[in-house]
């Protein structure tokens, strides 16, 4: 048996053959270099978008910064405090403070609602996971900071963030939040909370005046029951001395 023949040996290119890829790849890097150069000095065409040559158009389906946003309807918080966007939330930078109940506010009241950019990843489960237009990203992508505590957005930032791109959403004409993002407000104007409340009070006192009368029945029948008894303990008393007499 015959050995399988050997793999050709790679012909090592020369000393010089190396310089010269050297010196033609730092020529094409130096090309570009003052081609943009040329550009930006001469041309003023910039290629890194400032606030001296503007921005430019930021698409819908940008996913920037998270921001909370209010119904315009009834002025009120959309956030109801179902805490779903910080347990679904991989990078665990939302942390959420609620109380149980505030006059006027539908669901649990946030009062402590911080995410942690330092950690955030923009993926969007928090906005996918909110039943309400609470959460929603924005077009905003300059948030840099001198410190990790710059880049710490407490309730009211991240209510500043929201309000300003809802702004910008009706003024172009795309109209409020739960437009935009097709999920229902979950709040109501104080006229309809009113009304819910006396439709609650209401119910309520339903509620209380058929259990008192059924409270009321069940004392009749009581007494109707041991009425008969004692008639019937009356009658076999009589019975019983008519028969020993």
């Amino acid at each position: 048996m015959t050995a399988p023949p050997k793999a050709p040996i790679p012909v090592k290119p020369s000393y010089w053959h190396d310089i010269w890829d050297a010196i033609v790849t730092i020529l094409k890097g130096m090309a570009v270099t003052i081609k943009n150069f040329g550009r930006v000095v001469f041309l003023r065409q910039a290629t890194t978008i400032t606030k001296k040559w503007g921005s430019r158009p930021i698409a819908l389906r940008y996913r920037g910064t998270i921001g909370l946003t209010i119904d315009r309807r009834t002025g009120k918080e959309n956030c109801i405090g179902c805490l779903a966007c910080e347990r679904i939330c991989p990078d665990h930078c939302i942390h959420i403070e609620t109380i149980d109940e505030k006059p006027g506010h539908k669901g649990k009241y946030p009062v402590v609602f911080i995410i942690d950019n330092n950690l955030c990843s923009l993926c969007g489960l928090c906005v996918e996971a909110c039943p309400t237009p609470a959460l929603i990203h924005t077009e905003l992508w300059q948030i840099g900071g001198y410190s990790h505590k710059d880049l710490v957005f407490d309730k009211q930032r991240l209510m500043e963030i929201g309000e300003w791109q809802q702004e910008r959403w009706i003024r172009m004409g795309l109209g409020t939040v739960d437009k935009v993002t097709g999920k229902k407000s979950m709040q109501m104007t104080d006229e309809e909370w009113q009304a819910e409340e006396e439709k609650k009070k209401a119910a309520a006192a339903a509620r209380a005046q058929r259990a008192v009368a059924a409270r009321q029945q069940t004392q009749v029948r009581t007494q109707r029951s041991s009425g008969h008894s004692e008639a019937k303990s009356e009658a076999a008393s009589d019975e019983k001395s008519t028969t020993e007499t």
